[in-house]
């Protein structure tokens, strides 16, 4: 795959979708296997903060799951996936989230405009994260407009950080959709397509409105110069297993 022009429009509208990447079969077992991979095993695995969060009693997110769960760490590890890490950032690479996120229906879960740099924290720990940090989703289920897409705001990466919302209480502030007057695009995208944006790229969702589900799994990469704490995703261009105790 010629990688060179989802560079480029990357490096210009803060977001890219890269189709076909992964197939539909993939992703199909992909979600039998997040399913079947409880908070629990996550924990056992040695993930050292809480593995899930709910929204309306129905599981909204697992975190690290690729510790508990054989396929979901080989998608992770996938050479597909490591071309792609390599062309856009290199060969010394830091894993610093790694997770699925459900978005069924009916769970009314939606996500405020923000900008990932919220995350990062303590920002000091993150030196010129804006240059060095990808946030990666696959689409396990292919991303429409009524079930929750991603809306994204075109160059607004190139604006800086914009303070949309602060590094505490986060999660009380950002699972609420408020359009604000703001109005980006809502970037739809087959099942395994692979969406990539910057750190400082502004993006939010609204409420899943369709009769079916919109999973998502999400990696997130930082050259090993602009992270210093987060085990290794790729050091000297070798893809690694998560090791759970270099997570902060």
């Amino acid at each position: 795959m010629n990688l060179q022009p989802y560079k480029d429009a990357y490096d210009e509208l803060g977001i890219v979708v890269i189709p076909g990447v992964f197939t539909e079969s993939e992703m199909d077992r992909l979600k039998r296997e997040a399913y079947m991979t409880k908070p629990g095993e996550i924990t056992a695995a040695g993930y050292p903060h809480s593995p899930s969060e709910t929204q309306k009693n129905k599981l909204s997110l697992i975190f690290f799951p690729a510790l508990a769960n054989d396929y979901i760490n080989e998608i992770r590890k996938d050479p597909r996936m490591q071309d792609i890490v390599k062309f856009f950032l290199g060969n010394n690479i830091k894993q610093v989230n790694n997770q699925i996120y459900f978005r069924e229906k009916g769970d009314e879960d939606e996500f405020a405009w923000h900008q990932d740099i919220v995350f990062r924290k303590p920002i000091e720990r993150f030196p010129n994260v804006a240059e060095h940090y990808m946030q990666s989703v696959i689409a396990v289920d292919e991303l429409k407009e009524d079930n929750g897409a991603i809306e994204f705001i075109d160059k607004s990466h190139k604006e800086g950080d914009q303070y949309l919302s602060t590094r505490h209480a986060l999660s009380d502030m950002l699972r609420k959709f408020e359009r604000k007057g703001l109005k980006g695009i809502k970037y739809t995208a087959p099942k395994g397509s692979v969406l990539l944006w910057n750190v400082l790229t502004v993006h939010g969702s609204e409420m899943n409105h369709s009769d079916g589900d919109r999973m998502t799994y999400m990696n997130g990469y930082c050259r090993a110069e602009g992270c210093l704490d987060y085990p290794w995703y790729m050091k000297d261009g070798e893809v690694m297993d998560i090791d759970p105790k270099m997570i902060p």
